[in-house]
């Protein structure tokens, strides 16, 4: 049975991807009921956001089998020039540096600082290339750098993607005194710079939020 509800999840997930102007979706089945995640390309006002959120509500009943309430689907929007933009508010951090070394028997080190006040946070990252993909050394880098900058308030996770040549990273931010935990979407194009891109995608995902956890 549990199987079967996932495939009927996934299934879900598939058909609202073919959305237009979806780039990601992720359904999270809680145990008070399931809530879905999307990011779409584009500059969405709220009655494309109402019809997207019942162009999914129709779908997910269609291949789960059952309703899902407007208020537990999330619409990130992603502009297309926010996914290339580095510069930052005086609330933000900006991104100055990313850096992939190479050294003897495969071994890669990925270097991340973020700048913010006149002070630099890096982030480093070891890895080997036979065993670690240069997106995931590139992600322990930028996490590294944004937790060295956000203190000992907070801690991150990500899982990064890449999508019709956009990288996409799910990013979760968690409250070190609470465990709250909090899933933000970024996006950056892949370009011809994989590792300038997963740091971007991750930035993007916190940039809204930095002014709030800085206060």
């Amino acid at each position: 049975m549990a199987d079967d509800r996932k495939l009927r999840l996934a299934k879900a997930e598939g058909r609202i991807r073919l959305l237009p102007g979806v780039v990601r979706v992720r359904i999270l089945p809680l145990a008070d009921g399931d809530e879905i995640h999307v990011m779409v390309e584009g500059c969405y006002d709220q009655e494309d956001v109402k019809r997207l959120k019942k162009d999914i509500e129709t779908v997910y009943l269609l291949e789960a089998g059952e309703p899902i309430d407007y208020r537990r689907i999330s619409i990130a929007q992603v502009r297309k020039e926010e996914m290339g933009d580095d510069s930052g508010s005086n609330r933000r951090p900006v991104l100055r540096r990313i850096a992939i070394e190479y050294g003897k028997g495969g071994a890669v080190t990925g270097h991340v600082d973020l700048e913010f006040g006149g002070q630099c946070y890096s982030g480093t990252a070891h890895g080997r290339a036979i065993e670690e993909s240069l997106c995931n050394i590139a992600k322990r880098a930028a996490l590294e750098s944004i937790e060295m900058f956000l203190g000992q308030r907070f801690s991150l996770q990500a899982d990064c993607e890449i999508a019709n040549g956009i990288v996409i990273s799910e990013v979760t931010l968690i409250d070190s005194a609470s465990g709250q935990r909090q899933m933000y979407l970024g996006a950056a194009y892949k370009g011809d710079d994989l590792a300038t891109a997963v740091a971007r995608s991750i930035l993007q995902a916190l940039n809204r939020q930095f002014e709030l956890l800085m206060d």
